[in-house]
């Protein structure tokens, strides 16, 4: 069942809502995100462009996230409480129940700049032919910044990374969620999020848009993506789960996306980007995972090659890691 707060806070700049602007339906999902959930809402509400709702999943929580989301009093911020069912399956309620013209991503712990949503209404508005926004975004360990919400922000396109850009992203996912924003039009046509694996889910989203979609990426850092301690001692999956999505989505559209103006998928570049991927994988079993496995991976690097020095050199310090453990503080 959907809530709601219960009063309305102020209007927007300038005591005028911007109404003229096409709604925006923000989805946010959130799994034991009371910690952090208020603040990236105020964030939300902070926004210079006020023309949107905010569709919180509590899926399955067992904190007070529930509470939280209600606590903002703003009537535009819905929550929907359920058992849970992961983040894609979150994401795709929530997409479900908005009527809006635009959607956007945003995950419970990060914040926004108050500009983000007006640029990039801005840059699609510019560009009718595109219909994903993403931005740069700053990687943050939860300290104080003032000065990211207070600098302003110009709205000023990278066009290295804007237009057919499945080449990029099938290197690697440089959209991350909490900057997309995207017309309805393309979730419609696209259909929903995968709900296989949280891991790669959003990936696999954005590179299948990107065969099908233009996007366009704003060059300055709308997004602190907040790092979480607590993550660092989480088991490390047993499948290289990366590896095998990008392997997959090759199998599926090749080294050029099947429409469009697109540019083929640098070779080298990808064997770079799969090495990294494979290494990074054996790196974090012989540090703190599986062991064996993690010899066995790095075997085969070495044994394959070409890059048979890095990887017997990265074995040694991942072995030495396992030993002599960093204290991480939580």
């Amino acid at each position: 069942m959907a809530r709601a707060g219960c009063c309305r806070v102020a209007p927007g700049i300038g005591g005028q809502r911007l109404l003229n602007m096409p709604q925006v339906d923000l989805i946010i999902p959130a799994y034991n995100a009371g910690k952090y959930l208020r603040a990236t809402l105020d964030s939300v509400l902070a926004q210079s462009h006020t023309n949107f709702q905010v569709w919180v999943i509590n899926d399955g929580s067992r904190d007070d996230t529930e509470t939280q989301a209600l606590s903002t009093g703003d009537p535009r911020v819905h929550v929907i409480s359920r058992p849970n069912a992961g983040m894609s399956a979150s994401r795709n309620l929530a997409a479900s129940l908005g009527q809006g013209e635009f959607l956007a991503l945003l995950d419970a712990d990060d914040l926004w700049h108050p500009d983000k949503l007006k640029h990039q209404l801005q840059a699609l508005e510019a560009r009718p032919d595109h219909d994903f926004c993403f931005t740069a975004f700053t990687w943050w360990w939860g300290e104080e910044r003032p000065s990211f919400f207070l600098e302003p922000r110009s709205g000023m396109v990278d066009e290295h990374m804007s237009g057919w850009i499945y080449h990029h992203l099938v290197l690697d996912n440089h959209a991350l969620p909490s900057s997309v924003l995207l017309r309805r039009s393309a979730w419609n046509q696209l259909g929903p999020f995968l709900c296989e694996n949280q891991r790669t889910d959003d990936w696999e989203y954005l590179v299948r848009a990107s065969t099908q979609h233009r996007f366009v990426r704003l060059a300055e850092s709308y997004v602190l993506y907040r790092q979480l301690t607590s993550s660092l001692s989480k088991a490390v999956a047993a499948t290289n789960e990366h590896e095998t999505m990008r392997s997959h989505l090759l199998s599926r559209f090749g080294m050029q996306a099947p429409v469009g103006e697109g540019t083929p998928v640098d070779a080298q570049a990808l064997a770079e980007y799969q090495y990294r991927g494979h290494s990074n994988f054996a790196d974090q079993h012989c540090a703190r995972g599986r062991l064996g496995l993690g010899l066995r991976c790095f075997a085969t690097l070495i044994w394959r090659g070409p890059r048979r020095g890095h990887s017997l050199l990265r074995l040694a310090k991942s072995l030495f890691r396992r030993v002599f453990p960093k204290q991480v503080q939580v």
